[in-house]
């Protein structure tokens, strides 16, 4: 019946019963000849209409309710991917429970095959999932689960999950909503790593319901990241070793090499003819060239080895600067080349730190410099920065100039590296260990500092380093 009919009908229903009604209290001698039951027939007729017009409006209500439960389960419907139902006609009028029901029944059956999709999915999956109360009762696990503790289904549930055990800390216990934990397992097999995911399943009112974890096996990782950390340690164990191997036989080497040197000098203060000459310059030479590596060797496997020790005195950077222009002069004069130096004003003339460090950078940039220069000059820098660490220290840089062979960019890639040259053609043509610059680069960054090069090929090149040196009172150097 539609529901404009039904409307109609209750309406008439009810006018009738008002005429009736009418009728009867306009008949005044009608009240005479009933009596008592002139007023009882009244207000039973009176009592009737106001129960058909209250069915009515609860009629109205109840099918005003069940329309909005009927397009709640379309909606819902819809979200399964379960396209919904049109609504009928026998769905519109009194029959909206028969309507509400299909929907209901429609709804229950998009929700086993979504469950059953749900299901298939996890059961196929080889990382454990599992679902778990508030205190830790398990209400789900999948096949990967019970294959992993060798259980059943049945056993596992209501039992605690096996995430909350002693070997890991409680999932809730830092971020309630996502965590991430991972749990050492001994087996008889062996130890075996698993990494929980955690997340928290909430009810329709915000409030947790249970929480779901999935454990993914990660003990392939633990394996090779142990595998990793004994080999790093064997490497750094070999590497040090290798450090105070070439410190005891440098060591051991220096010496002798030390008496040759002597014994050539003395031998050089005799009376000797002019090839004898030649021979203990040539003996010399050579002895300074390998006292010159051996010391090279020794400095670098004792900064390798974290042995260095840094002084802090009084000295002067400007003498400094000026000791090791007029240690390189000769050397520059012979090869016709200019070598001066400029030193800012603001430079202080006397600053704590290790002169000896900063000396022996220096002599290993310019000559360098002077080595690979054929024309032209090096020009030694020296300005002072202000420190952004402490006020009562400031940066020295320095940067030696020279107009030589110059570096290409592949070329400076190679550099500060342990016995790396620019070329082979360098080592062939200069000499060198290649232990030089990555000594500069080391000691630099030991005083708190870094080093850096820019170069042109066939113009020269700016090798720059600055250091932190402190700042020294009248009364310090008193």
């Amino acid at each position: 019946m539609s529901s404009s009919r039904k409307t109609s009908m209750i309406y008439a229903l009810a006018l009738s019963l008002m005429a009736g009604l009418a009728a009867i209290i306009l008949q005044d001698d009608l009240r005479e000849r009933m009596g008592t039951a002139y007023y009882v027939v009244s207000l039973s007729i009176i009592g009737c209409v106001l129960l058909v017009l209250s069915g009515y409006l609860w009629d109205r209500a109840m099918i005003t309710r069940l329309r909005a439960l009927g397009s709640q389960a379309r909606s819902i419907q819809t979200d399964l991917d379960e396209p919904p139902a049109p609504a009928k006609d026998d769905e519109v009028g009194h029959d909206e429970i028969i309507g509400l029901a299909r929907q209901i029944e429609r709804m229950a059956r998009s929700l086993q095959r979504v469950e059953a999709s749900y299901r298939g999915i996890v059961e196929d999956q080889f990382d454990l999932i599992c679902r778990y109360k508030q205190d830790g009762t398990l209400t789900f696990v999948n096949g990967a689960y019970c294959r992993f503790y060798a259980k059943k289904r049945a056993d596992l549930l209501g039992t605690p999950f096996a995430g909350l055990t002693s070997r890991s800390r409680l999932p809730w216990n830092s971020d309630p909503a996502v965590q991430t934990f991972e749990q050492e397992i001994p087996t008889p097999a062996g130890t075996v790593w698993l990494q929980w995911i955690v997340r928290e399943i909430h009810d329709n009112e915000g409030r947790i319901h249970e929480y779901q974890a999935v454990g993914h096996d990660i003990t392939a990782r633990k394996l090779a990241e142990a595998a990793l950390l004994r080999a790093k340690e064997a490497a750094e164990a070999a590497n040090r070793a290798k450090g105070e191997f070439l410190a005891i036989v440098s060591h051991e080497i220096r010496n002798p090499i030390s008496g040759v040197i002597g014994f050539a000098d003395i031998l050089g203060d005799t009376e000797l003819t002019a090839e004898q000459s030649e021979y203990v310059n040539l003996i010399r030479s050579s002895g300074d060239s390998l006292l010159f590596l051996i010391n090279d060797i020794l400095d670098f496997s004792k900064i390798e080895a974290g042995k260095i020790e840094l002084e802090h005195a009084p000295f002067s950077p400007r003498n400094c600067v000026q000791d090791v222009v007029a240690f390189f002069a000769p050397k520059a004069d012979a090869a016709q080349l200019a070598l001066d130096s400029k030193i800012a004003i603001d430079v202080p003339a006397v600053v704590s730190g290790d002169v000896y460090r900063l000396r022996q950078i220096l002599i290993n940039l310019v000559g360098n410099a002077v080595k690979f220069t054929r024309r032209g000059g090096v020009t030694v820098h020296l300005d002072a920065l202000a420190s952004d660490h402490a006020r009562d220290e400031l940066l020295l840089r320095f940067t030696i100039e020279d107009t030589g062979v110059g570096l290409t960019p592949e070329q400076i890639a190679k550099l500060f590296r342990p016995f790396a040259q620019a070329d082979a053609a360098t080592s062939r043509k200069y000499g060198g260990t290649g232990l030089g610059l990555i000594i500069c680069k080391r000691l630099t960054e030991l005083m708190g500092g870094n080093i850096w090069v820019e170069s042109t090929p066939g113009q020269g090149s700016k090798f720059s380093f600055a250091i932190r040196v402190g700042q020294v009172t009248p009364s310090t150097v008193a």
